[in-house]
């Protein structure tokens, strides 16, 4: 199959409140627009030794498992494919994600991404700062990027996730 492109929205904020006021801006507005599915997003917090935890998320209300594009907690993947780091310390527990699943998003997500790309996305968090991460469809990004009001900087960039792929690598994940 042949992939499906996303936009990965990558916001730094001084405070995780001000991260947390977007995030809830983001999500109202498209609660409100009822295109609830079509985005996926998590606050992401960098400490000042660079550890990193996720304090909210939200796909929508999905779960892991055989689901299509953002479906499955791209942004968790992503946050992932990111920050290595993210994955320590309980953070996927509290971001509500499964260990294996993300870790087959954030695979799948780095083997299609140039790392340049996400270097240029993970560079965005600075140590001491919050942050989001967001994965939306295209046709979304400029009005998504509006809405991060509170953000001291914003990078983005392409992502191309193959649904098919991604489902097999998943269900293999939990077998």
């Amino acid at each position: 199959m042949a992939d499906q492109a996303y936009v990965a929205i990558a916001a730094q904020y001084a405070t995780e409140e001000e991260a947390v006021a977007d995030f809830e801006q983001i999500h109202e507005h498209y609660k409100a627009a009822d295109k609830h599915t079509s985005f996926d997003a998590a606050v992401i917090k960098r400490d000042m030794e660079g550890k990193l935890s996720i304090p909210k998320r939200d796909d929508g209300g999905k779960h892991h498992g055989v689901r299509k594009g953002l479906g499955i907690g791209l942004a968790g993947g992503l946050a992932v494919a990111l920050f290595p780091a993210v994955a320590l310390g309980g953070a996927l527990l509290v971001a509500g994600g499964s260990g294996a699943g993300i870790g087959a998003i954030a695979g799948h997500i780095a083997r299609k991404t140039p790392s340049k790309d996400l270097e240029l996305i993970s560079e965005t968090l600075d140590a001491g700062s919050a942050g989001i991460v967001l994965v939306v469809e295209p046709g979304e990004s400029d009005e998504v990027q509006k809405l991060l009001a509170h953000a001291t900087r914003v990078t983005v960039t392409e992502l191309a996730v193959d649904d098919e792929e991604l489902d097999e690598e998943v269900v293999r994940a939990y077998e």
